[in-house]
């Protein structure tokens, strides 16, 4: 993954309904201008509210990790 000109702004978590009840939610991260997200979540979760929660984590860490190699 390159960080060239790195903007912040230009990710953002998205909360999508992917699998079948009980738990059926996944984050996923996109970037701007790219197709398809850099990461998503490894499992399902039981709410959008609990995604979307443990998707702004893994943002943040993507961010922190993408800020330290810029």
């Amino acid at each position: 993954m390159h960080y060239d000109e790195f903007e912040p702004t230009d990710y953002s978590v998205v909360v999508k309904l992917r699998g079948n009840p009980p738990k059926a939610w996944k984050w996923e991260i996109y970037r701007a201008c790219r197709w398809g997200p850099l990461e998503s979540s490894p499992v399902f979760f039981e709410s959008m509210a609990v995604a979307a929660k443990d998707g702004k984590k893994a943002l943040a860490r993507l961010l922190a990790k993408a800020k330290h190699a810029a």
